[in-house]
């Protein structure tokens, strides 16, 4: 059969976000995620309207979730995952062909994704060499819609300045959207910026339940803003974006006795971290690592696929991210203690 091209040409040329899952892998030990090493309990859920579309939002978790971020119910808009904050957000505030959004590299790949898919130019201000932000050189760009700044940063681990996020915040107002991708941010919850909103109208801030909450197979995110920004992401978002078992998920997750259980497993996770990273100091393998506020550590090897194959061969599946940057290094999502045990008793590789 004839192939007939009928999807956009700049569609065709897209290369994709390639997902931990996507990529895939073969192995007991899962370290490529960013995902909590910590099994749900059994939740009981409410089946009887499952007949019925869900509420639009809905109202309670969007409350729910602005009790807990310090925020106004009307500032938060509950959705499929951070991605769809993402998308909509570049969807909504730029042209097709047009207009530009900014990204600082390395950094997380959908803005790049988002911005491919809406055909909008990228801007990258790369990281200084200590991978923070490039203040002067971002605020050197006026001719764009959209700043992306993933805070901590994905994929090297650290929070940035919170100065110079100001600083970023008070050039482009009136100029751009700022966008702070805060999907680590119960890791360390004093860089927030949320509490900025009542400062920057062009501020949104992007959260997500799939880290920190343990609830990647949930999917559940949230875009917070002020009115000007929400009355455009309320014209934009999809009918029912939240399913039923999603927002009941959720609610259960943002109790006073879900919000422990969070924070409990955030400190065992640094705790297991900077166990980790005692034990990364002592590896001749070990080149460096970068300090890590999260839940994933950012390692550098003299013989990164050295590394990779002892790991892939122990069953261990962790992730080499594709920056020029990077080639070197290997990200390793902070799993239960024993998996750390076994990752760095790997790496011990003999000369």
């Amino acid at each position: 059969m004839k192939k007939i091209a009928l999807s956009s040409p700049h569609i065709e040329a897209l290369e994709p976000y390639m997902s931990a899952r996507r990529i895939g892998g073969s192995g007991e030990v899962w370290l490529n995620a960013n995902e909590l090493p910590f099994p749900r309990d059994p939740m009981q859920l409410d089946v009887s309207q499952y007949h019925r579309y869900p509420d639009q939002g809905p109202d309670q978790v969007e409350a729910a979730y602005a009790a807990y971020a310090g925020v106004q119910p009307e500032q938060v808009l509950a959705l499929r995952g951070a991605d769809e904050a993402i998308d909509l957000v570049t969807r909504a505030y730029c042209r097709a062909g047009r207009d530009k959004v900014l990204v600082s590299s390395p950094t997380y790949g959908m803005y790049q994704v988002c911005a491919d898919i809406q055909n909008a130019a990228v801007i990258d201000v790369p990281l200084t060499d200590d991978f923070e932000l490039d203040v002067a050189a971002i605020c050197a760009r006026d001719d764009v819609k959209l700043v992306f700044i993933c805070n901590p940063n994905n994929p090297t681990g650290n929070a940035f300045r919170r100065e110079d996020i100001i600083s970023v915040l008070r050039h482009f107002e009136g100029k751009a959207l700022v966008v702070i991708d805060e999907a680590y941010i119960e890791f360390c919850p004093r860089q927030s910026l949320a509490g900025e909103l009542s400062n920057f109208d062009h501020l949104v801030v992007v959260r997500t339940m799939s880290k920190a909450f343990g609830l990647a197979g949930v999917h559940v995110g949230y875009l917070l803003a002020n009115d000007a920004v929400m009355s455009i992401m309320r014209k934009v978002v999809p009918p029912y974006p939240l399913a039923d078992p999603c927002a009941q998920i959720a609610l259960l997750a943002l109790r006073e006795s879900g919000i422990e259980t969070m924070r409990s497993e955030v400190d065992e996770i640094a705790r297991i971290r900077e166990a980790f990273c005692r034990t990364l100091s002592e590896l001749t393998s070990v080149r460096d690592y970068l300090p890590s506020a999260v839940n994933f550590v950012l390692v550098f090897f003299d013989e990164p696929d050295n590394a990779w194959r002892a790991l892939t061969g122990a069953g261990i599946v962790a992730r080499r991210i594709p920056d020029p940057r990077l080639t070197e290094a290997i990200r390793f999502t902070i799993g239960a203690e024993e998996e750390m045990a076994l990752a760095a008793s790997v790496l011990e590789i003999p000369g």
